[in-house]
């Protein structure tokens, strides 16, 4: 199965920052890989409701691109598309950032991850800032 490390980088009452690297290993795509659960990536945990806001992205993808979701349990809500073989930074703070707009009763809070063209040799870094509230 392909690597996916994340690392919490800041963890504060009002916003939080994660490093996470990939690896692929041959084993193809990553399909929903939660990247940031309210419920268990966070000291104190937070209630697993829509709430997270993705205010800032550095992504370098080597050879593959990705698309983040926010997990909802009718249809996911896209977030964002990483384009493959570019570094980026990208800041929503200008306009607020973009909300997790799942609904209340279906959002379940976590942002996930989902590749294409991850293959094995295939490496990228991603750095997410969210803001908790």
């Amino acid at each position: 199965m392909a690597q996916v490390t994340i690392t919490k980088i800041f963890d504060g009452p009002k916003s939080a920052v994660m490093h996470v690297s990939l690896l692929g290993d041959g084993s193809g795509d990553l399909t929903d890989a939660i990247l940031i659960d309210p419920a268990q990536s966070f000291d104190p945990a937070l209630k697993a409701k829509p709430l997270l806001t993705v205010e800032q992205l550095w992504y370098d993808f080597s050879g593959f691109s990705a698309r983040l979701e926010f997990d909802d349990l009718v249809s996911d809500t896209p977030v964002w598309t990483m384009s493959g073989s570019q570094a980026a930074h990208v800041d929503f703070c200008d306009f607020g950032g973009l909300k997790d707009r799942s609904g209340e009763l279906d959002g379940l809070g976590k942002l996930k991850l989902t590749t294409s063209g991850f293959i094995g040799g295939s490496f990228g870094t991603l750095i997410i800032k969210v803001r908790k509230t």
